[in-house]
């Protein structure tokens, strides 16, 4: 509250008069939003009386009944169009504020869309104050218009604060709720309170000595405003707090913009320290051996990606000998859906060249993958490059099966899906601004989109694992390599995801001409339209990157294929088919 406080001390500092306005246009746009939905309430009650209602202020009985009704349903034209004009004052006023606000920091652009967040947040913390003199100005009408029903809320309020003060100590639920989403807690109990008021409005009628129905209509009204004002209220404390480090670097001359430690960050990596660590890996670990756990070892494995720790884990029983080795996987909150697309295809496919998964598990709500550790070492730099072939070779050789491709196929688009129309249009855009033949053979590419589609869609699927760095690779013993990493692993046409070079097209028939002699519905393919699919997969992912260039570039080469040419050279096809290359992939690591 400390910091509310004093951001609400430097906006009223340097741009007192914006922030005024806006604390009062708000308060006339919800009094007339408030007015206009309450007077046709009344309007509705005239037209289905014969007279004046005798609860209606005496000076309504002055007015014919009919003129009454017309200016009533002007009045509440009125006050609508007023709330409406109400709500562009506070946009204009708060974002003139805020760039006064922005401009008296003298700071240069900190993030993207700086503007509209502080505009954005001055605008919240303008209204939360607003809310609070709205409110204020309910509790004193509900004071005088039905004193007994603010008495009654006034001790509820009080109960309700210290039944929210023992839940929130001593029930962890209630706890993660107030701090993750406060304002639907209060929202339920603000809307309980609303529900007793009316029943204790109900039973004062029946039993006491109530107020005039009129008052109690408003009163009702004011009510429920007045409750549903509390939980926007909270909902925009927690917002503001929420960009804290954001408003301070971008109002406050002596700060910096320095990134936040969110709760979820600091309970993933608070698991790595002991004696914390070990307690949690023994239990994970024990429910996967027979022989009970006397101590471990842990060492760190490198990852390509963010936000997930590889340990690799020695287990040792009494005697100090060793008894399984693991590598285990923990995911931050913010990669679980790549956790769980990981699990997917490691339970699938038990030929994948990777560590055996061998059980799925949640520590403290975050997905844990262990694996049976397969003896390895990491694959030098230089020869990442000749690693990644050799995983693509052997993924050719496997087939995911039906189930994993239905399955896939309901979730996310193949190839042949992401070769849309508006693909076609962006490169013929971009291609307008260089040469003439470009935009020609584009435009050609684009007219006969649905026949490279009808090719893809007859290739056989195969996995891939693209977006794998240097630290992913592992040479197993025999040389065998092996990779760590499928939470990007996709379904593609045979042929995607190698490279579209015309020297590394015979890499690729040696591995495919392999593969049609192993993988069955790989013998009557076409290694024309497998090579079809790598130059159309290369030219999307260019596409994706921006890199139009480079996709336009593929362009003639795509309609070679589409047409059943090749622009590999016969010499080199022949060499492949007769296998005397297959060192190229097939062959060790040296």
């Amino acid at each position: 509250m400390r910091w509310i406080a004093s951001i609400g001390n430097k906006f009223f500092r340097v741009v007192p008069g914006e922030t005024l306005l806006i604390i009062c246009s708000t308060l006339v746009s919800q009094v007339s939003l408030l007015l206009a939905f309450l007077l046709p309430l009344k309007i509705v009650i005239l037209l289905g009386s014969t007279g004046m209602p005798r609860y209606f202020p005496d000076a309504f009985s002055l007015v014919d009944r009919d003129f009454l009704v017309v200016i009533l349903s002007f009045s509440t034209v009125f006050f609508y169009v007023l709330y409406l004009l109400s709500e562009k004052l506070v946009d204009i006023y708060a974002r003139r504020g805020a760039l006064a606000l922005l401009k008296r920091s003298h700071k240069i652009a900190l993030f993207e869309n700086d503007e509209d967040v502080a505009s954005r947040n001055y605008q919240r913390y303008s209204r939360s104050l607003a809310t609070i003199v709205f409110i204020s100005l309910i509790v004193l009408a509900l004071s005088y218009l039905y004193f007994e029903i603010s008495l009654f809320l006034f001790l509820y309020s009080i109960l309700a604060f210290v039944l929210i003060i023992l839940l929130n100590s001593h029930n962890e639920k209630i706890h993660n709720s107030l701090a993750e989403s406060p304002g639907r807690v209060i929202g339920v109990f603000a809307s309980v309170g609303f529900l007793l008021s009316f029943f204790f409005m109900v039973g004062h009628f029946l039993l006491g000595q109530p107020p005039s129905l009129l008052a109690a209509i408003i009163s009702v009204i004011l009510i429920r405003q007045g409750c549903s004002r509390v939980a926007s209220l909270v909902n925009d404390i927690k917002a503001l707090s929420a960009q804290k480090y954001k408003l301070n670097a971008l109002f406050f001359h002596g700060h910096i913009l320095v990134k936040e430690a969110r709760k979820h960050e600091v309970s993933f990596w608070s698991l790595l320290k002991s004696p914390k660590c070990e307690s949690w890996l023994r239990e994970v670990l024990q429910e996967t051996l027979s022989e009970k756990i006397h101590k471990l070892k842990s060492s760190w494995v490198q990852l390509g990606g963010q936000d997930i720790i590889a340990l690799h884990i020695k287990s040792y029983n009494v005697e100090n000998r060793k008894i399984a080795d693991h590598l285990l996987k923990l995911f931050n909150s913010n990669k679980s859906s790549l956790a769980r697309h990981e699990a997917t295809l490691l339970s699938e496919c038990s030929e994948l060249p990777s560590m055996p998964l061998i059980r799925v598990v949640e520590v403290e709500g975050f997905h844990c993958h262990i694996y049976h550790w397969v003896p390895s070492e990491k694959i030098l730099k230089e020869k990442v490059k000749l690693a990644r072939l050799k995983i693509l070779s052997s993924l050719i050789l496997i087939d995911p099966g039906i189930a994993l491709i239905s399955q896939y196929k309901r979730s996310h688009p193949v190839l042949w899906h992401r070769l849309d129309e508006n693909m076609m249009d962006r490169i013929c855009t971009v291609a307008e601004k260089g040469k003439s033949e470009d935009l020609e053979k584009i435009k050609l590419l684009s007219r006969r989109r649905q026949d490279v589609v009808q090719r893809l869609k007859k290739l056989p699927l195969v996995i891939i694992n693209p977006d794998q760095g240097p630290d992913d690779f592992l040479e197993a013993r025999g040389g065998k390599v092996i990779t760590i990493n499928w939470s990007r692993w996709s379904l593609e046409p045979v042929g995607a995801g190698w490279s579209t070079q015309p020297s590394q097209a015979k890499r690729l028939r040696v591995s495919f001409t392999k593969a049609k002699s192993e993988r069955r519905g790989l013998e009557k393919v076409r290694f024309e339209d497998v090579y079809l699919a790598a130059l159309v997969y290369s030219f999307e992912k260019s596409y994706v990157r921006h890199d139009f260039l480079s996709a336009i570039k593929l362009v003639p080469r795509i309609l070679k294929y589409l047409e059943g040419e090749s622009d590999v050279s016969e010499a080199s096809s022949r060499e492949c088919e007769e296998g005397k290359n297959e060192n190229y992939i097939h062959g060790g690591m040296e």
